[in-house]
């Protein structure tokens, strides 16, 4: 039987991360991927400008990324904001070159199906379709469907939004990263190129979601993939015993744009520190793990999530505020010391407006009770 210290179910971007993290502490790491070497992952592999500071040595320059030095936005089709920047504050990967990026180096198994597990007080036992480990300790970075969340009983998703992307003829963008509200139900579109094609699609809440969504950004008739999507949604169960979850396994997922790619790999940053302290005191209480992400990555979430309350619902009440240049200036600029928009400093400029539509907008979300 193999032995492992610890095993990640999922390759990528959280699972593939979290394998170089651990591999600088010296901790042994297998990762039990069932898809293929080369995957096509549906996404639209829109990455934010702190991208590079987070990702492990080694990985950092070795995908071929579009950057974005202009930023517009769209309302029901008409620009009516945009702003341009010295240098780039978002980037664009296809998601096949960049998962097999961050999966050089790594101990990993192809086309191998995670079954099931078995915890008892020392070790947990895996079980895949080709073998059985011995692992100290399980981790669940497979996705939204996460079959080590469902089997723990851990991270029921509540919130999901259904998004879908499609891949035109490049129509040269060029740097212009572009964003389409006022036609999708508490959702946006986008539009934007990478690499050799222009990525287009839309997204909103399940409840909302009509399938085409994304023709209402650009009606070029080509294969569109959907794809459901996670959000982080306040109290979530993320870990118990030797098992723990990250990435959008965990639903660590941007409650206000959806994104989640930086998020996975931050949230696998903030594991193998747990992981390791952990080791290093023979214990595998992931306690000090939510505390980790606690005081950075769901302290802004919290303020992601009040402002998704304000945004979408009321878009049509705010837009003649919010659509001018120096904000969007400002919410590009207003990046915390990690590279991420700080949801923080939008809410707190936001709630000292004195625009009577912030304030009537202001005392709905105290009449919610969300603030």
């Amino acid at each position: 039987m193999e032995k492992h210290d610890v095993i990640i179910i999922g390759g990528g971007p959280a699972g593939a991360t979290l394998a170089h993290f651990l591999g600088n502490y010296n901790i042994e790491t297998l990762v039990i991927e069932r898809g293929e070497h080369f995957r096509d992952k549906t996404c639209a592999g829109g990455l934010p400008k702190g991208i590079f500071d987070i990702l492990p040595e080694g990985v950092k320059s070795n995908f071929p990324y579009t950057s974005y030095n202009l930023f517009n936005v769209f309302y029901k089709r008409k620009l009516v904001a945009s702003a341009k920047f010295d240098e780039p504050f978002a980037y664009g990967v296809m998601r096949s070159q960049f998962d097999e990026s961050l999966r050089r180096g790594i101990n990993i198994h192809y086309n191998e199906r995670f079954i099931s597990f078995e915890e008892s007080k020392n070790n947990i036992i895996v079980k895949t379709d080709k073998n059985i480990y011995e692992t100290k300790l399980l981790v669940g970075a497979d996705g939204i469907g996460s079959i080590v969340s469902v089997l723990s009983g851990l991270n029921k998703k509540s919130k999901i939004v259904i998004a879908e992307e499609k891949e035109i003829p490049k129509i040269d963008y060029g740097e212009s990263l572009n964003v389409f509200l006022g036609d999708f139900s508490l959702g946006y579109g986008w539009r934007f190129d990478k690499n050799n094609v222009t990525s287009v699609g839309a997204g909103s809440l399940k409840k909302y979601y009509k399938r085409g969504l994304s023709n209402l950004v650009d009606k070029t008739v080509v294969p569109i993939k959907v794809y459901p999507i996670s959000l982080w949604d306040k109290d979530l169960n993320i870990f118990k015993g030797r098992v723990v979850l990250v990435g959008e396994a965990g639903s660590i997922v941007d409650p206000f744009n959806a994104a989640g790619i930086y998020h996975s790999i931050y949230s696998s940053k903030l594991l193998a520190e747990s992981i390791k302290e952990n080791f290093d005191k023979g214990s595998f209480s992931f306690a000090n793990y939510v505390e980790k992400l606690n005081a950075t990555i769901f302290e802004e979430f919290k303020y992601a999530l009040i402002l998704s309350s304000v945004f979408y619902p009321m878009l049509s009440l705010l837009k003649s505020i919010i659509f001018k240049p120096h904000i969007l200036e400002f919410v590009v600029n207003s990046q915390n010391e990690t590279g991420y928009l700080s949801y923080k400093s939008v809410f707190e400029r936001f709630s000292k407006s004195k625009h009577i539509e912030v304030k009537i907008a202001m005392l709905i979300l105290k009449l919610l009770k969300i603030i």
